[in-house]
């Protein structure tokens, strides 16, 4: 009975309800669905119809319009390109990390004699006794 070419229709028709009833379960509950159905919406939109008809060439490109038309599409593709990469580059650095830090300890061994120690030391204690000889002498000319 199903094979009957009256029914044939009847078939496919349910067929078709079927695949439709699971598109628009798809478009409803994924965000890719409602994605596509928004860029269905603008693209049925009458608005966009009228600036796609506006843009469309009427002289074989040899217009001014479809020069600055082209000229604004090649830089928009750039600039769009150039977004791309700055968003993956910026995802790899998350994913990364946000710097890449390189600690080096630079270790500087210098053997120091003793009495090169006492010197030193000799010679600032020298030093504070000048300094301090120094002032005393200032303060007492100045009084």
């Amino acid at each position: 009975m199903a094979d009957h070419p009256d029914f044939l229709d009847v078939n496919t028709f349910q067929e078709q309800q079927d695949v439709y009833s699971a598109h628009a379960e798809w478009q409803n509950n994924t965000y890719l669905g409602r994605l596509t159905l928004l860029l269905i919406r603008l693209g049925d939109n009458s608005l966009t119809r009228y600036i796609i008809r506006s843009f469309q060439d009427q002289q074989g490109g040899d217009s001014p319009q479809a020069r600055i038309l082209s000229i604004f599409t090649n830089l928009g593709a750039l600039i769009m390109a150039l977004f791309v990469v700055y968003a993956l580059g910026h995802i790899i650095q998350i994913l990364i990390g946000k710097e890449i830090v390189i600690n080096q300890e630079i270790i500087i061994e210098e053997e120091v004699k003793l009495s090169d120690l006492k010197k030193a030391l000799a010679e600032k204690e020298a030093a504070e006794v000048k300094q301090r000889r120094n002032a005393r002498q200032k303060k007492n000319k100045n009084t």
